[in-house]
């Protein structure tokens, strides 16, 4: 293939966008997600370390971010209200001079943290919100991402398993992440590192995880102007937003109703209009997870919240406050 022949390219985003498809229209969802969600054993030139945080009791977090959804929610669509759960998180560090197939040690999680931390290079933590729709992957499918972003900038990554769809729809991944970004502003019982100031933090994120990370920015950047702090297992925060925020292919509003989605109708792996998506077909099969009991027309929300500034962060109006922000889009 000639990548630089825009024939090519063309073919080969239609093929690509053929395979999607018949993928996509014939695969219940639930065994897509079940697809994702093996871990994978860990070897190679990382660490991984593993720690859980207990569901907060003195806490203010979940109910702040339930405040600025209802806020912003003008149409008064009913949305689920997810309570706060253990979240579930992952350090990953670079670990050099091994094999790729080198296993990592069996030790316990905290003596791992500690290698991990004696081979970080600088003093940065990246929290990297990994995409899947909303509805795939965890921290393991990851870990070869974390990895190269802890060799390339001499940091250590963290990842949460968020809550997926359908099962867990809006806000309950963007709960998950708002509070895995004040663990590591103030790190509650259970946590291996110490308190990381915002100054020392970039948000990462990819695909649909770039929409939870701009989501987080608006909640901060929302509170901050509104003089609220937050109070996470019984400690005071301040909505500090973080130093940098990096996003690749970012999805930041999730109608499917800009110009460039009809322009670019025939070669984007995603249909438009919505109406037309795999899961909401006449024949697309059943299964435990979809449709959704009762039934709504996303796998990630309620229709009638697609467009809330908070689902879809290109909704937002006032961005000022905000950290930099990179960004990398294209037609690879």
């Amino acid at each position: 293939m000639d990548f630089e022949n825009p024939a090519h390219l063309r073919a080969a985003a239609q093929k690509l966008r053929a395979d999607y498809l018949k993928y996509a229209e014939t695969t219940p969802i639930s065994a897509s997600q079940a697809s994702t969600l093996k871990d994978h054993p860990l070897k190679g030139p990382i660490w991984v370390a593993k720690f859980a945080v207990p569901k907060p009791i003195d806490d203010t977090s979940r109910d702040l971010l339930l405040a600025l959804i209802d806020e912003l929610n003008d149409k008064n669509v009913s949305y689920d209200h997810p309570d706060s759960q253990t979240l579930k998180l992952e350090w990953v560090g670079s670990r050099d001079n091994v094999g790729i197939d080198a296993p990592q040690p069996s030790l316990p999680e905290r003596e791992t943290f500690q290698k991990l931390n004696a081979e970080t290079k600088r003093p940065l933590a990246i929290l990297y919100i990994y995409g899947g729709t909303f509805v795939l992957n965890t921290p393991s499918s990851y870990h070869k991402t974390a990895g190269f972003l802890a060799k390339a900038t001499g940091s250590k990554v963290l990842m949460v398993h968020q809550r997926l769809a359908p099962q867990n729809p809006f806000p309950a991944a963007l709960l998950d992440v708002f509070q895995a970004y004040l663990t590591l502003l103030a790190p509650p019982p259970g946590s291996h590192h110490e308190a990381i100031p915002p100054s020392s933090i970039v948000v990462a994120g990819d695909s649909s995880g770039t929409c939870l990370a701009l989501g987080l920015l608006q909640i901060l950047l929302r509170l901050r102007r509104q003089g609220k702090s937050i109070v996470f297992h019984g400690r005071t925060i301040e909505p500090n937003v973080p130093a940098g925020m990096t996003l690749v292919s970012p999805i930041t509003e999730l109608t499917n109703s800009l110009p460039s989605y009809e322009r670019n109708m025939q070669t984007d792996l995603f249909p438009v209009p919505v109406e037309k998506l795999p899961f909401l077909q006449p024949g697309f099969p059943t299964c435990s997870i979809w449709p959704t009991q009762p039934p709504r027309a996303d796998l990630y929300c309620e229709a009638g919240m697609l467009a809330h500034p908070l689902v879809s962060p290109a909704a937002s109006e006032d961005w000022s406050g905000s950290c930099p922000i990179w960004m990398a889009s294209g037609q690879e």
